[in-house]
């Protein structure tokens, strides 16, 4: 079993999850909650969080001071199917691995989100704690795309 696992289904196909995923994260992502989400300094605030499309690319994010923090790289791209990449927290000695499946389901996307790796990135005990976290940031991707179908039924009904 995984250390962190999700899955939840959204009423858009594969191809447009996947990219308003990668493609959207900035938008979706939550900038407060339950726990810090963002690696930002305290002399400064997050402004982007983002991928560079394809195998070896960064996953990073980028602040207002004109800093950076490389949180990990694209391990496997294959649109519109799969997403895995590496999470590392600046204070772990390691990282651990995530991977995102999108399958198709009648036209909506069953979104499967795993991480694993916690032992071996330094932080055995905090699995439980950012499963609690992936349920709240991985609901601002949910929200944001329930509300993209939504936009999209209202304007095709005005062509």
């Amino acid at each position: 079993m995984p250390d962190v696992h999700l899955t939840n289904t959204i009423p858009l196909p594969p191809p447009q999850a996947f990219a308003v995923f990668v493609e959207q994260m900035d938008t979706w992502w939550p900038r407060q909650g339950v726990f810090p989400y963002s690696f930002a300094p305290k002399s400064s605030r997050p402004l982007h969080i983002r991928f560079e499309a394809g195998l070896g690319g960064r996953y990073y994010e980028t602040f207002a001071d004109g800093s950076e923090y490389v949180i990990g790289h694209i391990t496997t791209w294959e649109p519109p199917a799969r997403l895995a990449y590496t999470w590392r927290d600046p204070t772990w000695p390691g990282e651990t691995t995530i991977e995102l499946r999108f399958d198709d389901e009648d036209g909506s996307t069953r979104v499967r989100y795993q991480q694993n790796g916690f032992a071996a990135a330094g932080a055995p005990d905090l699995a439980a704690y950012y499963q609690i976290g992936c349920e709240q940031t991985l609901a601002g991707y949910i929200a944001h795309c329930h509300a993209i179908y939504k936009l999209q039924a209202l304007t095709s009904g005005l062509d």
